[in-house]
């Protein structure tokens, strides 16, 4: 699948890696889901890039280098110009935009996935996203939810093949109804549910009129640390320089850690997580004259490889931090356009794929969060991609330190892969 890393590395250095996890039983869960077959009328003589699922495929030079390319240049556009802590999941957005580009077509399908996986085939970039779910779902620690959300008031317009897909490929849940404000409330409960309450909402209203469909991936993290800090271990009078040069008293959370990365941008450091299939990695960038957001801004995927690489074996006597914030991104469609995707949307959208009727997308929005302790990792994400219809479109010494207590930046690895799942910074602590 991915490539894994090397030895030095201890196999531990899988990018943010919270986006996998468990479908929910229905037993288990309070949000009813309806029957596709019993929703959607089928469509005949259409043929679609994902009519013959299991003949998908991806090379992994393709996803290996492509989707981290992605991963990074998301990454960068997000960090720039804001001093605000940020932190972002590119997979909870390759799923949910992948789910979304299987119903589309032409111009629009190829901006999607050359931006998503850069270089790959339409039929690659869906087949890896898929993949990819699947690989991140396996795992007690992970937690991912799919879900497409549809107005009732287009019932008999969305093709049935194409949910087929998504509830094959990507185990999706689908739900009928009219988008009035009840429907708000449903779309953000099973959200607050998937993320364990972690993301109480991710959409604030839809126009029963145009929207369509709402199309989320939703991702919840649970790790404990497989060595948690105790006792002496903690100093909860611990000082942080912010990125505004102001001391503050924080948790500080001390240990010694086996593994030291160390580039000519920055130094860090890797913690593993209760059964080494997670970890954190910490970097710390060496000059001190810039905020974690402006040093991530210009971090790619070859600083990246290199600074995976530099792993080498050493006592760490590594300072931790314990922080908590919330992110919201509710502005992806101009982060996307940036990266060179415009045509879903805009007036060229076609998600011929998915419906009979000439649709854009309205709106892309992530919210993620993060608590970190001397216990382990909480963390979360939910994107949520709206379908709508067109008529409305406004264009638009013997061991080495790395001491976490000036502005850093961070990742949550799977320890078997070297794609980033979340990205975060820390500018600020508040308590």
């Amino acid at each position: 699948m991915i490539k894994k890393i090397g030895a030095a590395a201890m196999a531990a250095l899988m990018f943010m890696a919270i986006s996998a996890g468990c479908a929910r039983s229905e037993e288990d869960s309070t949000l009813n889901t309806m029957s596709p077959e019993n929703i959607i009328e089928p469509i005949k003589d259409k043929d679609k890039v994902f009519n013959d699922v299991v003949e998908l495929s991806y090379t992994e030079a393709t996803t290996d280098t492509d989707y981290m390319a992605f991963v990074f240049d998301f990454g960068s556009e997000c960090f720039s110009g804001t001093d605000d802590n940020v932190m972002v999941s590119p997979a909870s957005l390759l799923f949910a935009m992948e789910m979304a580009g299987a119903g589309a077509d032409g111009k629009t399908l190829d901006e999607m996935s050359n931006v998503m996986v850069p270089g790959a085939s339409n039929e690659e970039a869906l087949g890896f996203a898929s993949d990819y779910y699947r690989f991140l779902n396996g795992t007690d620690e992970m937690n991912i939810s799919n879900g497409i959300f549809m107005n009732s008031k287009f019932d008999g317009h969305f093709y049935s093949d194409y949910i087929d897909y998504i509830q094959d490929m990507f185990d999706a849940q689908t739900d009928i109804r009219p988008f009035n404000d009840d429907a708000v409330d449903y779309i953000n409960e099973w959200v607050n549910e998937s993320t364990d309450g972690m993301i109480p909402t991710i959409i604030d209203k839809l126009d029963p009129d145009l929207d369509m469909a709402v199309i989320i991936n939703a991702i919840a993290f649970n790790g404990e640390w497989e060595e948690k800090y105790e006792g002496e271990d903690i100093n909860e009078e611990g000082l942080f320089t912010n990125a505004s040069g102001e001391d503050q008293t924080v948790t500080m959370l001390n240990s010694t850690e086996g593994i030291f990365f160390e580039t000519e941008k920055a130094t860090g450091f890797i913690k593993e997580y209760k059964g080494g299939e997670y970890a954190f990695v910490a970097i710390l960038p060496k000059d001190e004259s810039i905020d974690a957001n402006e040093f991530m801004a210009g971090f790619t995927a070859e600083d990246y490889r290199a600074f995976i690489d530099s792993a080498r074996s050493t006592d760490v006597h590594a300072s931790l931090p314990a922080f908590s914030y919330d992110y919201s991104n509710e502005g992806l469609i101009e982060v996307l356009e940036n990266m060179g995707m415009e045509a879903p949307f805009n007036n060229e959208a076609d998600f011929s794929n998915m419906t009979d009727i000439d649709a854009y997308i309205s709106s892309v929005i992530q919210k993620t969060h993060i608590e970190v302790d001397s216990d382990g990792t909480k963390a979360a994400a939910a994107t949520a991609v709206t379908i709508t219809a067109k008529g409305a479109i406004i264009e638009p010494e013997d061991y080495e330190v790395v001491r976490l207590n000036r502005p850093f930046a961070y990742v949550i690895v799977d320890t078997e892969t070297d794609t980033p799942v979340f990205l975060g910074t820390v500018n600020s602590i508040d308590n």
